[in-house]
């Protein structure tokens, strides 16, 4: 008996908390069904530096959001934009740089806040045209998913997709003209 309520036990912590998981690209990044549009000069001008600030997901204590990850859903969300510079004919450098990832430890709503430094320059000039942290929020519910893990993965992965997402609204008002670089005043 009580072999049967130690099995029963353990199936239900594993159902409720199991384990954690990284945030999974498809649901970080941005495809060609979102239409931006940017000046002309960024058109297939932007390479990506790779990816700094990330953690590691372990699957023993909770789901983060890594650097390999970020990068990858941010290198496919430049493409679906037509944003990103096929080899050797880079105009920009893009840094991204994952400064926090504000998570709670539980609850029913998980709200996770990215905060990401992009940084675009100009590569023969080194010239900064665009420098920004960007702060976004994003809430999972029960409704998302009944387990806590599987809850935070998911709110990992909607702040990360609503951080790339802020980041290309803003980059779209970016009027770049070779004597001087400024958003658009209509923000």
């Amino acid at each position: 008996m009580n072999v049967l309520k130690l099995s029963i036990v353990t199936l239900g912590a594993a159902l409720m908390f199991g384990c954690a998981s990284p945030a999974q690209v498809e649901n970080m990044k941005i495809d060609e069904s979102v239409k931006m549009t940017f000046d002309d000069k960024l058109n297939r001008s932007v390479e990506l530096n790779p990816v700094d600030g990330g953690e590691e997901t372990n699957p023993m204590w909770t789901s983060e959001i890594g650097n390999k990850e970020f990068e990858e859903a941010l290198k496919i969300s430049l493409k679906s934009q037509h944003l990103l510079a096929s080899d050797n004919q880079a105009t920009y450098e893009l840094s991204a740089n994952l400064m926090e990832t504000e998570q709670p430890m539980f609850g029913l709503d998980m709200e996770v806040t990215s905060t990401v430094r992009y940084v675009l320059v100009e590569k023969d000039t080194k010239k900064v045209i665009f420098d920004e942290l960007i702060k976004t929020p994003y809430t999972a519910t029960f409704g998302d998913a009944f387990s806590g893990v599987e809850r935070l993965k998911v709110a990992n992965e909607g702040s990360a997709k609503s951080n790339i997402t802020e980041f290309f609204e803003k980059l779209s008002k970016l009027n770049i003209d070779t004597s001087k670089i400024k958003l658009s005043s209509d923000m």
